[in-house]
């Protein structure tokens, strides 16, 4: 039961980022849905989007600053397992650079803290963040 109340906060967290990636208005009170006030996300410094982004305008910079970078971006074979207050996850990331136009797929983890259905801090580990930079720099 636990899994599948963790599984139902990442997607709706997922549905919630795509939906503003593809809105053409985004609007930072779109993330309040899945996203608290005072989230924090911790992306890897040596990536182009490394750094904590905090706030819902810091989610906003982070999605927006992602998609300079990726043209797409998918996930595949999600699994999910944790508590309504932890969840981990793990799946294949698909990610196609805007510069190169190269594809890369990588194993992908992710621990995330909710806190009344809504994300306060997520962190990601990327399998290779080397290659995404090799990947994504010009040339």
């Amino acid at each position: 039961m636990k899994d599948n109340i963790a599984r139902t906060l990442v997607e709706r967290m997922f549905a919630v980022e795509m939906a503003f990636m593809g809105s053409k208005h985004r609007d930072v009170g779109q993330l309040a849905d899945a996203f608290a006030e005072d989230v924090v996300v911790r992306e890897p410094h040596s990536l182009p989007y490394g750094g904590n982004w905090i706030g819902l305008d810091g989610i906003s910079a982070l999605i927006t600053r992602m998609s300079d970078v990726w043209s797409d971006m998918r996930i595949d074979d999600l699994e999910v397992t944790g508590s309504p207050e932890r969840v981990y996850l793990s799946c294949e990331l698909t990610m196609v650079s805007r510069v190169s136009g190269k594809t890369t797929i990588q194993p992908f983890c992710e621990r995330l803290d909710f806190r009344d259905g809504r994300l306060v801090e997520g962190i990601p580990f990327y399998h290779d963040t080397q290659a995404l930079i090799d990947l994504i720099a010009p040339g």
